[in-house]
C-alpha cells in the first residue's frame, strides 16, 4: 500500500487561506507544497513509526510504505499542522524585520504592522500547541526500547 502526498496536502489547504496557490501552475503549486510537506515531515521523523523520509517517491508523489489506517489520520493532522506553520514562516520573518525598522507608535488597530504582530503571535502559539502534539503523539506511539538509559 502507498501513501498519496495529498492525503497531506488537502487538509492543509482546508487549514489555509491562500487563494494564490490556485493560480499557480500545477508544478509550481506541487513543489511549494511537497516542501511544506518534507518539512514538516522532518519535524516528526525522530518520534514516527513510520518512515515516510526515505519511502518518498516524488516522481509519483507517494510514500511507499503501509501505515494502519488509525495511526494515518493523526499522523496526517499533526503534519498538516505543520506545514501551516511552514507555510506561515515567511510572513513571520517579514513581520520581525518590519518591528525592527518601526516603533510602537506605527502599530495602529489597522496598520499592516499590526496584522503582521498577530500573525507572529499566532504563529507562536501554532508552534507551541504543534510541539506538544509531536510529543504527546511520541508519548503515545514511542519505543520505550530505543532510549539508551
Amino acid at each position: 500500500m502507498s501513501v498519496s502526498y495529498d492525503r497531506f496536502i488537502k487538509p492543509f489547504l482546508m487549514k489555509i487561506s491562500e487563494y494564490r496557490f490556485l493560480s499557480l501552475p500545477e508544478s509550481d503549486r506541487y513543489d511549494t507544497v511537497d516542501q511544506y510537506l518534507k518539512s514538516a515531515l522532518n519535524d516528526i521523523k525522530r518520534v514516527c513509526k513510520y518512515d515516510f523520509i526515505s519511502t518518498a517517491s516524488d516522481k509519483r508523489r507517494e510514500f511507499n510504505i503501509d501505515v494502519n489506517t488509525s495511526d494515518l489520520s493523526e499522523i496526517i493532522d499533526i503534519v498538516s499542522d505543520g506545514m501551516v506553520l511552514k507555510w506561515m514562516q515567511p510572513y513571520v520573518n517579514q513581520q520581525e524585520l518590519l518591528e525592527a525598522a518601526l516603533n510602537t507608535k506605527d502599530y495602529t488597530k489597522h496598520s499592516e504592522a499590526e496584522l503582521l504582530y498577530r500573525i507572529g503571535n499566532d504563529y507562536t502559539v501554532k508552534k507551541k500547541d504543534y510541539i506538544q502534539r509531536i510529543r504527546e503523539y511520541s508519548y503515545d506511539c514511542g519505543d520505550l526500547g530505543d532510549l539508551h538509559i
